[in-house]
């Protein structure tokens, strides 16, 4: 009895994190830069500061796991809602958020820049932050009645926005249908413009490949990728080539690890994809209750895969240029051992199980993020894109 209680102690201490990785975790800031909660915040009215065991976040959750800042994603479905609407549901869901920040002002605080999450942090404050997830939000109306959306999007906290969703819109061609032949359009380039000229980060997770290139070549300040991980391990149109990932460190920018396990490991986006065509002409919120149910029961990547891509971004765009998208809440299962936020301490385990310094961890878990903000915020540098 005393050799296996033995046994079992030994077998929890190796699966435990161990102090010093948890201090590192602990002391850093952690940024997520992509979580798709708002949806169950303002649509099925879940109140995220209480414990939400079917949520893979919520404010406990988010303290557990040293979350210091969620950007919470605003994401109207086309599916779901017609382009007359996609404006209107948009604003309706930070309006929610908002709500939610004010009814834990105890725990949570909206932060508009990266000097407010720093801030937060040593007030003992989570962060809450916003990205507009597509374009097609901006919709609907004239080029200048959407500018002026874009301008009320940054008013009401948003900090990055995703120039198309699955959808390719007025901006430019989406890796999610058609667009893919598509580039940035001169609206888009307008837009590009504004989001600069307002300090709002320009997101290219989502668009198609010319689109990429075109937003690459032209922009004058940092992009982000604020939840895409690496096609050279994973081949799937959402994810980004070894050129992207040389070209957004070359720019200055970063990219964001998304958790999707169809986006870590081609096995398992192979089984998934079977299920989605099984259900893809149900309702939508059928289909992916339907979806959830039997992706649990496939085999399905852990942490170590989630580093893998983390590891392999740092090697080639350099490790100032990865941080973490999680995309919680809006995929159907989370890796193995990342499950949810409060297992967050995981990855700084892994990583530091290779042999990243705690410099490099804490630039990983959050600091470029914070650095892509901050530099989006300053004065845009001269003679570089943005031309007409």
């Amino acid at each position: 009895m005393k050799a296996v209680t033995l046994v079992l102690v030994l077998l929890a201490a190796a699966l435990a994190v161990a102090p010093s990785d948890r201090e590192l975790h602990m002391r850093a800031i952690v940024v997520d830069t992509h979580a798709d909660t708002t949806q169950r915040i303002a649509d099925d009215h879940l109140d995220i500061g209480k414990p939400q065991p079917e949520l893979h976040l919520d404010l406990p959750k988010m303290k557990a796991g040293g979350l210091d800042a969620e950007f919470f994603s605003i994401w109207v479905d086309p599916k779901k809602v017609k382009p007359e609407g996609f404006h209107k549901d948009a604003l309706r869901q930070l309006d929610a958020v908002h709500d939610m920040i004010r009814k834990n002002a105890k725990v949570i605080a909206w932060a508009k820049t990266a000097a407010d999450v720093r801030e937060n942090a040593k007030r003992g404050l989570l962060s809450a932050l916003f990205g507009v997830e597509g374009g097609h939000m901006l919709l609907p109306g004239t080029p200048d009645e959407q500018i002026a959306r874009l301008r009320k999007f940054y008013e009401l906290g948003a900090r990055y926005m995703t120039l198309t969703w699955s959808n390719s819109n007025p901006i430019g061609g989406s890796s999610g249908d058609e667009g893919d032949i598509q580039g940035l359009t001169d609206f888009g380039r307008r837009v590009v413009d504004e989001m600069q000229r307002l300090g709002m980060m320009i997101d290219i997770s989502h668009v198609s490949d010319p689109t990429f290139w075109d937003v690459i070549r032209y922009v004058r300040k940092p992009v982000i990728a604020s939840h895409s991980s690496a096609r050279s391990l994973c081949n799937v149109p959402r994810n980004m080539t070894d050129a992207m990932l040389r070209a957004v460190g070359k720019n200055g920018g970063a990219v964001c690890v998304n958790f999707y396990p169809g986006f870590l490991d081609i096995d398992y986006t192979n089984a998934i994809r079977p299920i989605h065509a099984k259900y893809k002409n149900l309702p939508v919120l059928e289909a992916e209750r339907r979806e959830r149910e039997e992706a649990k029961k496939l085999p399905r990547p852990g942490v170590a895969r989630l580093v893998d891509h983390i590891d392999h971004i740092a090697k080639v765009a350099g490790v100032e240029h990865v941080c973490l998208g999680s995309d919680y809440d809006g995929i159907e299962v989370a890796p193995l051992g990342v499950e949810n936020v409060a297992q967050l301490p995981a990855i700084t385990v892994e990583l530091r199980k290779r042999g990243y310094s705690p410099a490099d961890v804490e630039k990983i878990l959050g600091g470029n993020t914070l650095r892509v903000l901050e530099a989006n915020q300053s004065p845009a540098p001269a003679g570089a894109g943005g031309r007409k």
